[in-house]
């Protein structure tokens, strides 16, 4: 088996206050509630995560290809239907993820998309 190099690691403490904890990363902390509190929601750090991979990847793709992108911004949105009884699992019933990118043409923007879904 080929020897595995650490990627990433993260860890979560709870607070002693039912529904908020206290998230670290490297010597970063910060606070994460069950939605409804003043922090930022679980739900919205995994969209958070998905919309930063996006623009840091496509960055570097971008000035490794010599892909003349300026500036993006990747909006991530999920939806629940409350109508469907998924149990104890949560799970989004859809999500929509918007790329938008200035400085470069259609075709190249698309590529990059693609890159990025495929990886």
């Amino acid at each position: 088996m080929a020897e595995l190099t650490l990627g990433y690691a993260a860890s979560t403490n709870s607070t002693g206050i039912e529904g908020r904890a206290i998230c670290n990363a490297r010597t970063n902390h910060w606070v994460s509630d069950d939605g409804g509190g003043d922090a930022v929601a679980s739900g919205e750090l995994f969209l958070s995560g998905i919309s930063s991979c996006a623009v840091n990847m496509l960055e570097r793709i971008a000035r490794t290809d010599n892909i003349p992108l300026q500036w993006m911004h990747v909006g991530v949105e999920s939806w629940r239907d409350s109508d469907i009884d998924h149990g104890d699992k949560t799970l989004y019933d859809a999500m929509r993820i918007k790329f938008e990118m200035w400085g470069i043409d259609d075709e190249d923007a698309r590529k990059l998309v693609d890159t990025w879904k495929k990886r």
